[in-house]
């Protein structure tokens, strides 16, 4: 609890708020208030937060601040220019500036942040660190109640999340910074030590229209280091090139070029592990890891990478690596009485399917079976994509719902056929009967790789989440 002049500092406003009130939290959500709280007003894509202000002054609130030239100002209802950085200054007051006693990580791309972020927090533990990641799978490890349904979550979860953490003695935050939230302005305010870039590839362009637009957003994240905080960059692929060029003063990651900082040669990719030995200057660390693929590969580097710039020793650096055999939910076996190969991946790209059924062709060597689908209400320009990639591939694909949300299964089914040239794929609307007809027809010596879910619990139609797990099924239709 804080004094609401102390929470309202360096907010410039138009109106008065009431001065001796303390404070007990701030919130977006109308229904999130309680007594004694802070409500901002923000105008979303489907909800107006001004038409909440009245609800939120039931609720208990004491002050509600807007941008809107609809409202009028009063002795509980101020006025700002921007909500974003009024938003981002007041979480920071009323947490006592949590970014500040924390080293903040953010990690952007289109695949490859959830893995990247979890091998780096295998090494920093390594290094007998306290890590705590903030991404896709949630807030890892659970602190408290909190969690997040968003990749990156909202200014003002993601400041009680390092409030807790900084409670909770944790020494980094490594966060997974998606587009939407650098274009939402979700993280607003922050500062990084470290961050880096993955790769980008063709995905939202539902929200974003171009790639371009799509670069841009990813680009604004490498504008909010410390003074003192640096970047890493995988430069090997065009739009790596591009922010090398965009942004030289950053750091460059490479499988190609030894003249960068971070060079990394001799890679084997072998049945069993893979390995390479990273370079930077006169420090080198061997790389060894049971994790699959060249991509991986690739994830590795990174986070190695990202590592030598928060100067952890080379050894915490090779054993994280190695502690970090496996990932939910990411190129996953999926362990089961029948001793079928089933994978799960949360790949939802047509670039995640083709590096993802690369490795796993090189690795076994056996006929590939594939159950996929696309979400809905989300990029239509990737789904007859996926479809092409998912073909090349496969002896026989399983085209399945995965989050249709509000949008028809049917639509966006046809959306994805249009991308097959052949008849080896099986479609369904139900994607629980889709899995088990996969599992019906798979043979001890094929494997099958399951895309969309990865760990999610949950399909979500028309709003509503209803509880689904593909590794349950599984387990459950050879425990028969």
């Amino acid at each position: 609890m804080i004094a609401i002049d102390k929470v309202l500092e360096g907010i410039s406003s138009i109106g008065s708020s009431m001065s001796k009130h303390i404070v007990k939290g701030i919130t977006n959500n109308s229904c999130e208030v309680k007594e004694g709280f802070i409500f901002f007003a923000f105008q979303g894509d489907k909800f107006d937060g001004n038409n909440f202000i009245n609800e939120a002054f039931k609720n208990g609130a004491i002050l509600a601040i807007t941008d809107s030239k609809k409202i009028d100002i009063s002795q509980n209802i101020i006025k700002v220019e921007d909500l974003n950085d009024a938003a981002a200054k007041a979480c920071s007051n009323f947490y006592n500036f949590p970014q500040k006693k924390i080293k903040l990580i953010g990690v952007t791309g289109t695949n490859g942040k959830t893995s990247t972020t979890l091998i780096l927090k295998s090494i920093l533990e390594a290094a007998n660190k306290k890590a705590i990641q903030i991404g896709t799978i949630g807030v890892n490890p659970k602190i408290k109640e909190l969690s997040t349904n968003l990749t990156t979550p909202n200014i003002f979860e993601l400041f009680k999340i390092l409030h807790c953490a900084i409670e909770n003695k944790f020494e980094y935050a490594i966060l997974e910074v998606s587009s939407h939230a650098l274009a939402q302005k979700r993280i607003f305010g922050l500062k990084f030590d470290v961050t880096a870039f993955t790769n980008l590839s063709l995905d939202h362009l539902d929200y974003h229209q171009t790639i371009d637009n799509y670069f841009k957003e990813k680009l604004k994240l490498f504008s909010m280091n410390k003074k003192n905080g640096s970047s890493v960059v995988l430069v090997d692929s065009e739009y790596g090139q591009k922010i090398s060029y965009l942004k030289p003063s950053i750091n460059q990651v490479s499988f190609k070029n030894k003249n960068v900082k971070y060079f990394c040669r001799n890679v084997e990719l072998g049945n069993e592990e893979i390995k390479g030995i990273m370079t930077c200057k006169s420090k080198k660390i061997d790389i060894q890891s049971k994790l699959m693929g060249r991509f991986n590969l690739e994830n590795i580097v990174l986070a190695a990478a990202i590592s030598f710039e928060l100067n952890i020793p080379e050894k915490s650096i090779e054993k994280g690596i190695k502690n970090c055999s496996s990932i939910d939910g990411r190129m996953h076996i999926v362990e089961n009485l029948g001793d079928y190969k089933i994978l799960l991946d949360y790949g939802h790209t047509p670039d995640a399917y083709f590096k993802a059924l690369e490795a796993v062709k090189e690795k076994y060597k056996l006929p590939i079976k594939v159950l996929f689908g696309a979400g809905g209400g989300r990029d239509h320009s990737k789904r007859s994509k996926m479809a092409e990639v998912v073909e090349k591939y496969s002896l026989e694909c399983y085209l399945a719902p995965d989050n249709p949300r509000y949008e028809s299964i049917d639509a966006i089914n046809a959306d994805v056929i249009k991308g097959f040239s052949n008849n080896n794929y099986h479609c369904f609307d139900d994607r629980e009967k889709a899995l088990k007809f996969a599992l019906s027809n798979l043979l001890t010596n094929e494997i099958l790789i399951i895309f969309g879910k990865g760990n999610e619990e949950y399909q979500e139609i028309e709003g509503v989440k209803y509880f689904y797990s593909d590794k349950k099924i599984i387990k459950k239709f050879y425990a028969h």
